[in-house]
């Protein structure tokens, strides 16, 4: 039934010719960005992709349409139109008038709509393709010793921007990163260990610090959730008020990997980091706690690769 309105004609909505047309404009949408089912198939395993791979999913589907055309802001305007306007005229002359077919109308807002999200799908999985090359890349340098590219990655993997996050990745960079400063570095923390053991008369202190330097800090965290570590973190925090780096890095190192029932506390471990970083004597925690853990150099190197990657 056609519907008039002044000088406006409507041709009435047709639900089902909607779907096919959408169903046939879409798949050519698809088409034209590359996204065919395998494509689509092999996105879905990309968690990175998710918020830009829903609304193309939908366009692949009768339920999903309908979904679509809800959303679309203008179709409730049109609907109104479709409802309101709906007298029959048997004759009369349209020549001179303004005809709108609602079905072909909503078809084309459907389109551009979908053909956006298909644009920005693929956009985003020319960036990915870009950020595995750059993943690919550091982890080249990594093996060959570069120890910024170790940060690099650990960061990357704990944020999740440029790869998929992955908890036991970030460990194993940090302690590549650690085993590489191996060395003077280590014989350093060793000597201030010792000496916090005989000031302390805590062996416990000892036992951490050496776990750390052998590289079985993080497996014995996991293990040994019944230690206190009460008088440890209390001798820890006194020496750190009066400025001692190594034991702000050595709580850093509690906190960050949730040793005993201390449990994790990552906020904990950024500040602790932090103090070990600014303080006069702790070269290994200045060089290994600011680089690792949430500084804004790192940050800084991390976001230029992102825009990099955006702008190529």
């Amino acid at each position: 039934m056609t519907s008039i309105c002044f000088d406006k004609i409507y041709i009435p909505f047709d639900e089902e010719k909607f779907i096919r047309q959408c169903m046939e404009r879409f798949a050519e949408i698809r088409d034209d960005f590359g996204l065919d089912d395998d494509t689509l198939e092999s996105a879905k395993a990309n968690p990175l992709l998710e918020r830009q791979l829903v609304p193309v999913l939908e366009g692949c589907n009768k339920h999903g349409i309908k979904e679509i055309k809800k959303r679309l802001p203008m179709w409730e305007v049109i609907n109104r139109k479709n409802s309101y306007y709906g007298v029959g005229i048997a004759c009369f002359d349209f020549s001179a008038w303004n005809v709108t077919d609602l079905t072909a109308d909503l078809v084309e807002r459907m389109c551009v709509y979908y053909r956006e999200k298909c644009g920005l799908l693929y956009g985003k999985m020319e960036q990915i393709r870009h950020y595995e090359e750059v993943i690919r890349a550091k982890e080249a340098m990594a093996t060959s010793g570069d120890v910024e590219a170790m940060f690099f990655l650990a960061e990357a993997y704990e944020v999740g921007r440029l790869c998929v996050r992955d908890r036991e990745k970030v460990r194993e960079f940090f302690q590549m990163a650690k085993r590489t400063w191996a060395g003077d570095l280590a014989e350093k923390y060793k000597a201030w260990l010792d000496k916090a053991v005989q000031d302390s008369g805590l062996e416990m202190i000892g036992r951490l610090g050496r776990e750390y330097i052998e590289g079985t800090f993080a497996e014995n965290a996991k293990k040994n959730h019944d230690v206190k570590l009460k008088k440890e973190i209390r001798w820890l925090n006194e020496a750190i008020e009066a400025g001692d780096g190594w034991a702000a890095f050595t709580k850093g190192n509690i906190c960050y990997y949730g040793y005993g029932r201390w449990g994790e506390r990552k906020q904990e471990a950024y500040n602790s980091y932090m103090k070990a970083a600014r303080s006069k004597d702790s070269i290994y925690a200045l060089e290994y706690g600011e680089l690792c853990f949430r500084n804004g150099d790192l940050k800084k190197e991390v976001a230029n690769a992102l825009v990099k990657a955006l702008n190529e």
